[in-house]
């Protein structure tokens, strides 16, 4: 009966030993499962950050392209004034072509006025231009005859060719 009590002994430590190894491995692997769980958490909110990141580039990227078509929209009218400018000297209203020179020649004083009012408006374009407010009269303009000629779709933004006539 010695041999037997040895043996129960024996058996009693190893199943106390399985038991204390499975109690450390369990205890190892709940560790393991919170650092797991924290980190999903973190990767969570990292995702939910990055996306809340792309919408708002995502709006900024479509407020940059709505100022984008603005800017080309001014940019082409501009491109209007300035090629109406550069023909201006080398035709009539009915569009005809002219020698400028000549007619100055033939009507001096009808020239200088015409020069006169043109720098006195292209002065105006440049204050616009340069940041000055449009005046009441300069924003409720719609007829050829109260617009800037200089500059009409930067100085009188209510004038559309054409309309008014």
């Amino acid at each position: 009966m010695g041999i037997t009590a040895a043996v129960r002994a024996i058996v009693a430590l190893i199943i106390l030993v399985v038991l204390a190894g499975a109690g450390w491995w369990i205890t190892g692997l709940r560790a393991d499962l919170a650092v797991r769980e924290n980190n999903e958490r973190q990767l969570a909110e990292a995702i939910r950050q990055q996306q809340e990141a792309m919408r708002q580039l995502q709006q900024e990227q479509a407020r940059i392209a709505q100022a984008n078509a603005e800017l080309n929209g001014v940019i082409r009218m501009q491109n209007r004034d300035l090629d109406d400018m550069k023909t201006r000297f080398n035709t009539t209203a009915k569009g005809e072509p002219r020698n400028f020179g000549a007619t100055a020649a033939a009507r001096p004083q009808s020239a200088e006025r015409a020069v006169n009012r043109g720098t006195v408006n292209a002065y105006r374009c440049m204050e616009i231009a340069s940041g000055a407010p449009l005046t009441d009269a300069e924003k409720a303009a719609t007829k050829p005859e109260e617009i800037n000629r200089e500059c009409p779709s930067l100085a009188n933004p209510a004038y559309k060719p054409g309309a008014g006539r």
